[in-house]
């Protein structure tokens, strides 16, 4: 037996609207399924990542830098996450990464070094609330909570 389908349908055109009508309903409810747990895994994605990531941010005077992402660099190139116009401060002076839900700062081979509380470092070093670092002439405090970021 063979079957057709363009000859069929154009003997029954109301049944072809009416099958292609379903599928783009079927299709339609697909997508907004999809967006619906998009939606959810986000949120859940967003609640752990808040408490992976501690809500920390850093501070220097009035600008505030959200840690939001398991790697920052800190320099003076324009690609750097966290950027300072400071000669003191090398293009990539520094990078921040969070891995198991502790944040530590590590020299990237800067001239001046970093300091983290009044001691300069030569290893990566965990950072929490309340750490003063100092890279260049510029103070960095962690701090938890939400703020005005620094537009980039």
């Amino acid at each position: 037996m063979n079957l057709d389908l363009t000859t069929f349908f154009a003997q029954y055109p109301l049944l072809r609207a009416g099958l292609t009508a379903a599928v783009v309903i079927f299709v339609d409810i697909c997508a907004l399924v999809i967006l619906i747990a998009a939606s959810r895994e986000r949120k859940h994605g967003d609640m752990r990542w808040a408490k992976e990531s501690r809500g920390l941010m850093l501070t220097c005077g009035e600008d505030v830098y959200p840690l939001s992402a398991a790697e920052i660099v800190i320099g003076r190139h324009r690609k750097a996450d966290i950027r300072f116009e400071d000669p003191e401060i090398s293009r990539f002076h520094a990078i921040l990464t969070l891995s198991g839900g502790r944040w530590q700062i590590e020299d990237l081979g800067s001239g001046n070094g970093i300091a983290v509380n009044g001691r300069r470092i030569s290893e990566p070093c965990r950072i929490r609330k309340g750490d003063e670092i100092r890279i260049g002439r510029r103070k960095l405090r962690v701090v938890r909570g939400a703020g005005r970021s620094k537009p980039a």
